[in-house]
């Protein structure tokens, strides 16, 4: 089970196009383990700040989007969704998920990418936003 204080290192270890904004953030040297204690704190930040915002959603936005990048970051959100609480639930539908809804690109390139209880939750989301 994937804790709220696993999830910086996980992002790194799945998406290493993220560690220089992790290093820089918690002012770590080149290549050093991201923090593994009270990080639940900064998970809303982390995530539309690390992931999102600079990574995800540029991704989304290419008329050829980056395949193997797109399913890393997707694997991710379904990994840290997957059995997770309602604040991280939370954390991940509105710092995430409810973001693709800001531009047609966004949620059309992410659709193939989207699988089983985070595909069902923005299923969900379109039908009753």
């Amino acid at each position: 089970m994937i804790t709220d204080d696993d999830v910086l290192t996980l992002l790194v270890e799945r998406i290493p196009e993220t560690r220089y904004l992790v290093e820089e953030k918690y002012e770590l040297g080149q290549g050093e383990a991201p923090p593994t204690v009270d990080t639940e704190l900064d998970l809303w930040a982390n995530l539309i700040g690390l992931l999102t915002r600079p990574v995800l959603l540029p991704a989304l936005e290419h008329a050829e989007p980056d395949s193997d990048l797109l399913r890393r970051c997707f694997g991710f959100v379904e990994d840290i969704y997957a059995g997770a609480g309602e604040s991280r639930r939370g954390a991940i539908y509105f710092q995430i998920l409810e973001c693709l809804l800001e531009a047609r690109p966004y949620l059309e390139n992410a659709i193939p990418y989207l699988r089983g209880p985070v595909r069902e939750r923005v299923s969900h989301m379109l039908k009753h936003y």
